[in-house]
């Protein structure tokens, strides 16, 4: 999965693709980037290069096009070949130590100023929440015990977050269910609603409320693109945020040590992780907003306001949209 820059927006957008692209031109021991792309195309349209046995850079030529996947950053460009001496300027001023342009801006710089600037302070003229809960892992749903959630509130040009503990949760959840809003998560249809209301002793009713407010980014992923892909991977592809742990395993021993222990270090570093997480969601559901396209596997997937909340909220009838075969894309 790639974000599909132009070329203004590797000169706009802080990145490292230049950079990454003129390390391959001098391990072929090119001069620029006019000779680099003859030595790749000699036999071969499409050139892998790798980096510690993974693939860092693919360069691929197609009906004219010249395709730039950048592995590192999961960024591509594509432009016409004839137009390819456009690279050949970039490297030319990346060399001249022109790379880092003044006004260059992360992409998470640029969607939080879009924040600040009242753009995603609500969604089709609604309030809304992005929430995430942290549970013990069980096979059954109903026997997932819920630890600590965090939630995230749009309050004029701040991200304002709370943290929800066990003895709040209830609270939270008549919270949720009394207010005429969105509630923005991952997955939540189907893991974060049914789990808080069953640990707040609700059940079928008050889960069907909850889901019917609910914008789902696992869900309109899903739906849009027909693969499915876990939160982490998105974020970091799209908005270069990761995870403040690298696997459940390590959150279960935080947890585990603070119950142990008593350490408030340990609760503190887990919660941490909670709140990192609603960041990362509040991030790609701005990134939706502002792009309103993905690309994956050379295809641009499209999409409308409209068709943003259709997707994440409402279940569809057939069930047969949703029984598709999983594509892993990790």
């Amino acid at each position: 999965m790639y974000k599909r820059f132009t070329v203004q927006d590797l000169t706009t957008i802080q990145n490292d693709f230049i950079p990454h692209l003129y390390a391959l031109i001098k391990r072929e021991r090119c001069q620029w980037a006019n000779d680099f792309f003859k030595l790749c195309f000699q036999e071969w349209d499409d050139v892998f290069y790798f980096s510690r046995g993974d693939i860092c850079f693919r360069i691929h030529k197609k009906d004219g096009q010249l395709h730039l996947a950048d592995e590192i950053d999961k960024i591509e460009v594509v432009l016409p070949f004839d137009k390819k001496s456009v690279i050949q300027s970039l490297i030319i001023k990346y060399v001249a130590k022109k790379e880092r342009m003044v006004g260059q801006k992360t992409i998470e710089q640029i969607l939080m100023d879009e924040f600040k600037a009242w753009n995603y302070q609500t969604i089709m003229d609604k309030p809304y929440l992005v929430y995430d809960i942290e549970t013990t892992v069980a096979d059954d749903l109903k026997a997932a015990e819920f630890l600590l959630a965090y939630a995230m509130y749009p309050r004029w040009e701040k991200m304002e977050y709370r943290a929800v503990m066990r003895e709040n949760l209830k609270d939270f959840v008549d919270e949720m269910l009394a207010f005429d809003w969105y509630i923005i998560w991952f997955n939540q249809i189907w893991f974060d609603n049914p789990v808080s209301c069953w640990n707040a002793w609700y059940w079928d009713k008050e889960i069907e409320i909850l889901n019917k407010k609910s914008l789902d980014l696992y869900l309109f992923f899903l739906k849009l693109t027909k693969k499915r892909i876990w939160l982490n991977k998105l974020s970091e592809a799209l908005v270069w945020v990761q995870k403040t742990l690298s696997s459940g395993a390590e959150w279960e021993v935080l947890w585990n040590e603070y119950l142990r222990t008593g350490d408030q270090s340990k609760l503190e570093e887990f919660k941490k992780y909670c709140k990192n997480d609603v960041r990362m969601t509040a991030l790609v559901m701005f990134y939706f907003l502002h792009y309103k396209r993905i690309f994956i596997d050379d295809e641009m997937y499209e999409f409308t306001m409209d068709d943003f909340i259709n997707k994440s909220n409402n279940l569809v009838d057939d069930d047969k949209e949703l029984k598709v075969q999983e594509q892993s894309i990790f």
